[in-house]
Parts: structure tokens; sequence; C-alpha cells
């Protein structure tokens, strides 16, 4: 009996802690990295969408991976421990209301995710690939061999060294 109080305070308590969910992008502006995302999940039977949420890429040194998302786009989103608007208005730390942590509305999408409807690309062990919607890649093999599938196009200069051999 004191068990499975005590077991009930701690799900009230852990019953409005996000950390992790699944989402649907409803739209995107791309101009300002950010999106709207329904959850999958229903949350006390109702759909919930979160608005003008950030879009996360790998970004380091000035440099990005920056892949577009689209509506209608699975996606992982996480939720910051604390006020994400407050820590992404300048590099430097800030002051945050310690007695708000992981709120809904302090979400991330951090990157797209398949489900189990979804074609999977073919990608073996201590392979990169980077795979576009229409069929074209660059895939770095195993034994360190790049393939490039597609048209190439290069505004600037090409130097190389070996031999340049026709297949």
């Amino acid at each position: 009996m004191i068990a499975d109080k005590i077991h009930k305070m701690i799900d009230d308590i852990l019953e409005d802690v996000e950390t992790v969910s699944l989402g649907i992008i409803t739209s995107v502006d791309l101009a300002k990295l950010r999106c709207n995302v329904k959850l999958k999940h229903k949350i006390r039977r109702q759909e919930i969408e979160l608005f003008d949420v950030p879009i996360a890429f790998p970004k380091f040194n000035d440099c990005v991976i920056a892949i577009a998302p689209k509506e209608g786009d699975v996606v992982l989103v996480v939720f910051s421990k604390y006020e994400l608007e407050e820590q992404l208005k300048n590099r430097e730390p800030v002051d945050v209301n310690e007695l708000f942590k992981f709120n809904i509305n302090n979400a991330i999408v951090i990157a797209g995710i398949y489900t189990l409807v979804d074609s999977v690309p073919a990608v073996n062990q201590d392979e990169i690939l980077i795979l576009h919607k229409s069929g074209n890649y660059i895939k770095f093999q195993q034994d360190g061999k790049i393939i490039i599938k597609g048209d190439i196009y290069v505004d600037g200069n090409i130097e190389y060294t070996g031999n340049l051999t026709q297949v």
C-alpha cells in the first residue's frame, strides 16, 4: 500500500518531465531554421503541436552539414532542461529559472528518424553514406574508397594525384 502511494507520487512528479519525443513536422521556416512539430504521441488524449521549434544541424567551427527538413518528416525532438530561448539569445552563459525544467516548450528538432514502414538505406558497418532522395549518393566504403553516383558540377579548380581512369 505504501509502495503504491510512493510509486504514484513519483509518477505524478515525472508526468510533466519531457526528455525525448517523436514528432511530425507541420511547417518549416528555413530562413529562421525553425519549424512547427506535432508530437506523435497524444497527451491526455490531445494532439500537441509545438511552434517555432529550433532545428539543429551538425555545426562546428563555422562549418555545417545542413539538410532542409520538409513537412511530414518524422523527427526526433529533445527538450532542454532549462529555458531554451534564454540560452539561444547569445553565446554567453545566462541565468535561467531553475524551477522551470524539462518543459515541453523547450523543444529542439535534432534529426529525422525512420519509422518501421520506411525504406531504410543500405549501409554497412564502417561505411558513410550521404544519400539524396533522387537516388544519387556519395559513399565512403569500408576499404576507404569513395563512390559517387550522379552528375558532378565543380565551381573551382580540380587538382589530383594518381591516374585518371575511364571505366
